[in-house]
C-alpha cells in the first residue's frame, strides 16, 4: 500500500464550505490523516463539520427532524414510527446521524411498536 504525505497548506486552501462538503460527501476519497486535518481546520475556523455526531448545536438550532430523533416525538401509532424510522435512515444517509445512534433509536422504536402490538392484541381479547 502506498504511503501519501498530507500537505496541510494545500488542505487549508479549501474554503470552509468545500471542507464541509468533503467531510460530508467525499470522505472515502481522502486518507484518515487528511480528514483529521480538515476537522482541525474547521475547528480553528470555528465552523461546524456537518457530520453526524460531531456537530455541536443547541436545542434551539436543531432542525425539526433532529428533535424528533432525540425523543421529542411521541409514537402513538405505526405511522409515527414509520416517520421516525424514515428520518433516521435519511439522517444516516446524509451523514447527520451516527449509524450507531440510529441503530439504538431504531431498537427503541421497534420496542415501542411491539408494545403497541401487545396492547392492541390484549385489548381486543378483553373487549370480546
Amino acid at each position: 500500500m502506498s504511503q501519501y504525505k498530507v500537505d496541510r497548506t494545500l488542505l487549508e486552501s479549501h474554503s470552509t464550505a468545500d471542507i464541509q462538503r468533503i467531510l460530508r460527501e467525499e470522505r472515502d476519497d481522502y486518507t484518515p490523516e487528511a480528514l483529521r486535518i480538515f476537522e482541525e481546520i474547521l475547528e480553528e475556523r470555528g465552523a461546524s463539520q456537518g457530520t453526524g455526531g460531531r456537530e455541536r448545536t443547541t436545542r434551539a438550532e436543531m432542525p425539526i427532524q433532529d428533535k424528533r430523533m432525540r425523543g421529542e416525538e411521541m409514537i402513538r401509532d405505526p405511522s409515527d414510527a414509520v416517520r421516525v424510522l424514515n428520518g433516521l435512515l435519511a439522517g444516516v444517509l446524509d451523514g447527520s446521524v451516527d449509524p450507531e445512534v440510529a441503530q439504538a433509536a431504531s431498537n427503541v422504536v421497534m420496542a415501542i411498536l411491539r408494545a403497541l402490538e401487545q396492547e392492541y392484541m390484549t385489548g381486543s381479547e378483553e373487549q370480546r
